[in-house]
């Protein structure tokens, strides 16, 4: 599958509503999800015949797309039981219901023993509630070989995550800063479009090396 095609699949998804701020919850544009998953794929092969964990799901668009680029396995976790049944629509829609398991439990919780090869997570910031995001990054250096996480970008945060990821026992292999699109969702957005800049980290354990 070619990246448009990919990204095409993806935005043809039903996209949540209603959503809940206090969880921080700003879906991944179609486009960025396909470019970041295409990219594992391509460049490390971290996708295709992989076990794939989709921390906190949402509406499903990591795990998805996971699945339509050949992943063996892929496991969606969400707190939001409203979110989890809008990604077991969105699997059914595209055709990837086969391959996707969805479980609904807080990550804080690690109800996910692992191990899994790759994790694809677009956690909370932690600007609403401080250390939302160490949660999720903990949880998935703790099953997974290999993580890629979405974070605000920054040189402070970069070297905080840096170093919290390096007393978790893992290394970066990668950051890759971009701006990510945030639509007017919330009363609180005075804009239509928001960019944000975040940073996309890949994150290595000693289950996998560098170059996957």
């Amino acid at each position: 599958m070619r990246l448009r095609e990919l990204e095409i699949q993806l935005q043809s998804m039903n996209r949540l509503t209603n959503l809940d701020v206090s969880l921080e919850q700003y879906p991944t544009p179609a486009k960025v999800a396909a470019s970041i998953l295409y990219a594992a794929q391509m460049e490390h092969n971290d996708v295709t015949n992989r076990v794939v964990c989709d921390l906190g799901c949402g509406d499903g668009i990591f795990a998805i797309g996971a699945a339509l680029l050949g992943a063996k396995r892929v496991i969606a976790i969400d707190v939001q039981s409203k979110a989890l049944k809008e990604a077991q629509r969105n699997s059914t829609l595209l055709g990837t219901e086969d391959t996707i398991d969805f479980i609904l439990g807080d990550v804080s919780s690690r109800m996910l023993k692992g191990p899994v090869d790759t994790v694809l997570s677009n956690p909370p910031f932690g600007v609403k509630k401080k250390g939302a995001d160490i949660v999720f990054l903990s949880m998935a250096m703790a099953i997974a070989s290999v993580i890629y996480s979405i974070h605000l970008a920054g040189e402070k945060n970069r070297e905080f995550l840096i170093k919290k990821i390096e007393n978790l026992g893992g290394s970066v292999s990668q950051i890759e800063t971009f701006e990510f699109p945030i639509p007017k969702l919330y009363k609180f957005h005075t804009k239509e479009k928001h960019l944000t800049r975040v940073d996309l980290y890949r994150i290595c354990t000693n289950g996998r090396d560098i170059d996957g």
